[in-house]
């Protein structure tokens, strides 16, 4: 997570992306700068609304 402010920019179409590539969530945590908690919330959001990769571009 990157601090703007005192809010946090998530990386969701970077998430969603390594998780389809099969990484860890250890290894997304790490490489989003996302806690391992918000990484499964946001694959979880994702399967429940039927997004699966590759997201379009104009999604965000």
């Amino acid at each position: 997570m990157t601090l703007y402010g005192r809010f946090f920019i998530i990386h969701y179409r970077k998430i969603l992306e390594l998780n389809a590539e099969g990484i860890s969530l250890r290894g997304i945590a790490a490489s989003t700068g996302s806690l391992r908690q918000k990484v499964t919330e946001v694959i979880e959001m994702a399967g429940k609304k039927g997004l699966e990769c590759p997201l379009k571009e104009e999604m965000e």
